[in-house]
């Protein structure tokens, strides 16, 4: 009687399998279509000189070679990793500190705060990359007609068009644009903090200070963690608020790596470089990420 039992439990779980994998299989085949094999078939192109209509020419790393020598790619690689470290201080920690005050200090009006927060993301980034072009405006924006009217006229310029300004006027855009997200994350994870830890801490005589560095940031390491991650993530494979602010200039000083693979790929028309540029970006954005994982990882073995 066991032994029957046993092979019709085998013979459901195998149903329950095949049903399972059945529902699964277009996201599989969506994932295998639109993500691994663009990702193979880059790394594939890489090795080969095309212009996206002509015959492929293999030539073997000569891609890879020409990388180490083109100082664009390099200047676009420095700007990227300085947009993920000034990303991941302002937008991480800033949202953290926003988020913690949204939900243990601010009594009314916290959702019509989150909700305001939360507006640049459902907004197309094309549209915001717009309007901050009309506030960087150095005729009719905004930033440069508030300083005219504060008497500071030797401030004002050009501050998508200055070299010096460029690549901190789409820093400061990004920061708009991606904090929101960011404090959504850590509102629901400081939600989900016990209040009963808060309760103690009342009792020892603990402020929002000492809350927030004491309970707060021990207790949500998990999600600090994967925050600073997608954080990074979004950083290395920012387009479209570059592209419609400076398009990377001026003289390449707001370049970053997905900006420069475009406009090899579609001005230059050199895809296999291109493909090139764009699997070096993948690896580095891996590299990155593990680096940032390691270093968390350290700070919750000594907390």
């Amino acid at each position: 009687m066991a032994e029957i039992e046993k092979k019709y439990l085998n013979k459901i779980e195998k149903l329950e399998n095949k049903r399972a994998l059945s529902f699964l299989s277009p996201a599989f085949l969506f994932l295998i279509l639109f993500m691994a094999y663009p990702v193979f078939y880059s790394f594939y192109l890489s090795f080969f000189k095309w212009n996206g209509a002509a015959e492929k020419i293999f030539i073997g790393f000569s891609n890879y070679k020409r990388i180490f020598q083109d100082s664009i790619f390099w200047k676009s690689l420095t700007n990227n990793i300085s947009l993920s470290l000034l990303t991941v201080i302002f937008q991480v920690f800033l949202a953290l500190i926003i988020a913690y005050w949204l939900v243990r200090v601010i009594k009314k009006g916290r959702k019509i705060f989150l909700f305001l927060y939360l507006i640049p993301i459902v907004i197309s980034e094309i549209c915001i990359g717009l309007l901050w072009n009309f506030i960087y405006n150095p005729y009719f924006g905004l930033i440069n007609g508030v300083l005219r009217g504060l008497n500071l006229d030797f401030l004002t310029r050009g501050w998508v068009g200055d070299p010096s300004t460029a690549f901190l006027a789409v820093i400061n855009a990004m920061n708009f644009t991606y904090i929101g997200m960011y404090i959504l994350l850590f509102v629901a994870a400081i939600q989900d903090i016990p209040e009963s830890i808060f309760d103690a801490s009342k009792i020892d005589g603990a402020n929002n200070y000492k809350n927030f560095f004491s309970v707060v940031i021990p207790m949500i390491q998990d999600s600090i963690q994967s925050t600073s991650l997608l954080c990074i993530i979004n950083s290395f494979k920012t387009f479209t608020l570059t592209f419609v602010l400076t398009n990377g200039g001026p003289n390449h000083s707001s370049e970053v790596l997905s900006t420069y693979l475009y406009k090899v790929g579609f001005n230059d028309f050199e895809m296999g470089y291109s493909a090139t540029i764009g699997c070096m970006q993948l690896v580095i954005t891996i590299i990155s990420g593990l680096i940032i994982l390691k270093l968390i990882g350290k700070s919750k073995a000594y907390s």
